[in-house]
């Protein structure tokens, strides 16, 4: 993008790809149903006679906690883009939202190491199997979710800043999104 000689012209950033809106919207509908299929399963499962819940990890606060620093930092983000088109612009925001969303992860196999300590192997209960897949699953996408970000970055220091915000709207929907699963799985998880 170029600069203006009008100092009265501002800055409206680009109208997002309609194609790439509705893909990440039917990208949040898949892993929606996979999620409430896999919940549904968890909820039947729980009713045999086999099962026997384990105690929530301690670690999944701090991970809560991560997720929601790292949506914040998403959204400022894509706010400070829209208004600045530019990679250096939001760099700080940008960098806080991934040490943070490593940040998830990292408490998440924390969590993972404090059961296997002890003896919640994935094998030893079903319900063990449930929160390792459950858990495991929504990191993956969180992962997923990254390298989509690290695309946008990509395309937008390749000198299409125009790019930037659009692409930053589209992953900050599912940043949101995949706090709202990650909620979702919290209470599935600690309420039954």
């Amino acid at each position: 993008m170029t600069l203006s000689p009008d100092a009265d012209r501002k800055y409206f950033p680009p109208i997002e790809n309609a194609s790439a809106s509705t893909g990440v919207w039917l990208l949040i509908a898949v892993v929606t149903m996979l999620f409430f299929l896999f919940s549904v399963a968890y909820r039947i499962r729980m009713t045999l006679n086999d099962w026997q819940p384990i105690g929530e990890p301690w670690q999944l606060s701090i991970s809560t906690a991560m997720l929601v620093m790292s949506c914040v930092a998403m959204h400022l983000s894509c706010r400070k883009a829209a208004l600045l088109p530019s990679v250096h612009a939001c760099r700080a925001l940008l960098n806080l939202a991934v040490f943070f969303t490593l940040g998830f992860v990292g408490t998440q196999l924390w969590a993972w190491q404090h059961l296997l300590a002890l003896n919640y192997s994935v094998g030893g209960n079903p319900a063990n199997s449930f929160f390792y897949l459950l858990t495991g699953l929504h990191g993956l996408h969180v992962l997923g979710g990254l390298v989509a970000l690290a695309i946008a970055v990509y395309h937008a220091v390749r000198r299409r800043s125009d790019s930037l915000y659009p692409s930053l709207n589209l992953c900050t929907r599912y940043w949101h999104f995949l706090l709202f699963v990650w909620l979702f799985l919290l209470g599935l998880l600690r309420f039954t």
